[in-house]
This record gives structure tokens, C-alpha cells and sequence, in this order.
């Protein structure tokens, strides 16, 4: 597919948060105490990172959230900033602080995280449909939120949202998702992994030794999964950590292999896979197209610690795991 002479915009709705990384041993079980070997400091929440990795694929990127009037906020904000986020339709709290993740590490690169939401829960869907209106969206333009702010800014993006730009929803945390049925309302393309689209369409979930993350019946229960979420909106793609994607839309499946790489935290690789969808879709790349270089993207970032720890840009992701099968 051609790009167009100018490309879209990606505008991102979504949290903003900071990370605190701790590299423990093992995850701790309930009860159990672990001593950490180390920890950093860095930014983060689902938003913000889908904003930087859009920007660092080089689309024009803008973000729509709230942040807390407090130092972390004004940290946040001049990241964002030296990263090439627009953040006109940020604000900032004075009631609540600014969204705080505690994000725990082991040696293989697998991570649990305790999310304290803070001025993120406090964005509101009048916030949301205002700024897509001041932003004068076209049809260029793709708008990507996720499930870390209320689903009042989701129903806002459903009914504000024009016919024309392209709708990304990140399905995490998975929940209910909200009812896009009405009349007027637009339906989003969604993106889970393997255990969000099982819960988001009540499949089997994953099962643990299931090579492809597909399931206890394997690949052809993933592809089930991956055409039932498609049907609860505009298709979906579904992530399956190292074993790539599935794409299911328009009666189509793909199947999108992932490059191997050596893990060091997984933590905001599926951030960085939507930035990078939503990126290449704003350029024009055709979805199966988008979501190679999604995949390609997601194994980048998993290759150094924190959810910014590795953001590709186009450069870095020029190999055939970039291309669609």
C-alpha cells in the first residue's frame, strides 16, 4: 500500500504514570517476601508509552490524559515533550497525583505490576470528546485508546469520533468492553493478547504449555479466539508474545511470526506494539503490513529493562520479521 504524501496523526488517549522497577529473584507469592537486587525510576502507563512509540516510528503524535500539578506530573510532561508528544490536551490535576505503577521484574523478563491510577481516573469523557473535536480529525488521522482510564473516555471516543480516522483499542486490562452497538456509535479495531481476547470473548484460556500462546487446543483455538474478539468490533489483532500475531478482519486471518530475541522485561511491549500499529497505519501500511511491524517492534522493546527501556524507531526494524508472511 502507498503512503499518503502527508501522514497522519496518531492521538493517543490514555494513562499516564511513573514506574517504579524493582529486579527481583523470583515474583513473591502471596505472603512471601523477596529482597530486590536492584531498582530504577522511569515513565510510563499505557497512554504515554503508546504516544512516545508512535512518535519514535515517526508519526505526529499528541496525548490526551491528566496528570497531578506535582513534580512527577512536570517530569511526565517534559518527557513526553522531549520524546515529540504533543501534550496541549494533557492536564493537570490539582486533586489528585499523578498515576504511579510498581512494576516487579524477574530474570526471565516476566513482570507483575500494581497500578495506582491517581489523576488517570479522574480524565473524563467530556476531556476526551472536546479534544477530538479540537483536533479536527481526518481521515489520515488514526485515535488510539486503552483500558487504564474509565470507560467513559472509550463511550466519548465511540460517539465523538467522526467516520473518517481509524479507531485502536487496547483491550488491557481487559474488562467488559463498552456497548458500540447505537446508532452513531463507531466500532474500534481491537488489540488483547492471548488472555485478554479469551476473557474479553469467553474462550478457553491460554493454556501453559501451549507453544504459541494459542490455547489448550493450539493454534486453531488462538484463531478462533482471535475471529470471535474481531466480531465484537471493527477485527482485532491478537499478540502472542514469541510467537507473533494473529490478524483477523475482513473475513481474513494472518498469522505474523515474531523475530527471537533474548528477553530482558517484557514490560510495555504490548504498549509499544500498538504505537507502532497505530503508527504505520497513520502512514498509510495496510493492517497486516502495520501489525509486522507492530510484532517487530514488541520483540525490540523487550530487549532492555523498563517500558521505554528499548523504543524502536523505523531504522531498527528494517529485517524481514518487519514485513508481513
Amino acid at each position: 500500500m502507498t503512503a499518503p504524501s502527508t501522514p497522519g496523526r496518531v492521538v493517543a488517549v490514555g494513562s499516564v504514570n511513573i514506574d517504579r522497577i524493582l529486579r527481583c529473584p523470583v515474583l513473591p507469592a502471596p505472603g512471601e517476601t523477596v529482597l530486590a537486587a536492584g531498582s530504577a525510576q522511569g515513565f510510563g502507563g499505557k497512554g504515554a508509552n503508546q504516544a512516545v512509540a508512535a512518535a519514535a516510528m515517526g508519526a505526529p503524535t499528541c496525548l490526551v490524559a491528566r496528570v497531578g500539578a506535582d513534580a512527577e506530573g512536570r517530569a511526565a510532561l517534559a518527557d513526553l515533550r522531549a520524546a515529540g508528544v504533543a501534550t496541549e490536551a494533557v492536564r493537570a490535576d490539582p486533586d489528585a497525583p499523578t498515576g504511579l505503577a510498581v512494576v516487579l521484574v524477574d530474570p526471565a523478563g516476566e513482570n507483575s505490576i500494581v497500578v495506582v491510577p491517581g489523576a488517570n481516573a479522574r480524565l473524563t469523557g467530556a476531556e476526551v470528546a472536546q479534544a477530538l473535536a479540537e483536533l479536527a480529525l481526518t481521515s489520515a488521522d488514526t485515535v488510539l485508546t486503552s483500558g487504564e482510564v474509565p470507560e467513559e473516555c472509550i463511550r466519548a471516543t465511540a460517539s465523538a469520533l467522526p467516520t473518517g480516522p481509524r479507531w485502536i483499542h487496547n483491550a488491557a486490562p481487559a474488562g467488559v468492553l463498552p456497548d458500540w452497538s447505537g446508532p452513531g456509535l463507531r466500532r474500534p479495531l481491537l488489540v488483547a493478547n492471548a488472555v485478554e481476547a479469551a476473557q474479553l470473548t469467553g474462550r478457553p484460556a491460554p493454556g501453559a504449555g501451549s507453544t504459541d500462546a494459542g490455547g489448550d487446543d493450539g493454534p486453531d483455538s488462538t484463531a478462533t479466539t482471535a475471529v470471535a474478539l474481531a466480531a465484537l468490533g471493527d477485527g482485532a489483532v491478537v499478540t502472542l508474545g514469541a510467537a507473533g500475531a494473529l490478524v483477523a478482519a475482513g473475513g481474513a486471518l494472518h498469522r505474523v511470526p515474531a523475530p527471537e530475541v533474548v528477553v530482558v522485561d517484557t514490560t510495555g511491549a504490548g504498549d509499544v506494539f500498538c504505537g507502532a500499529l497505530a503508527a504505520r497505519l497513520a502512514g498509510g501500511a495496510s493492517l497486516p503490513e502495520a501489525a509486522a511491524t507492530a510484532v517487530a517492534a514488541g520483540a525490540f522493546a523487550v530487549t532492555a529493562l523498563g517500558a521505554r527501556g528499548a523504543l524502536p524507531r523505523p531504522a531498527d526494524l528494517t529485517g524481514p520479521a518487519a514485513r508481513p508472511s
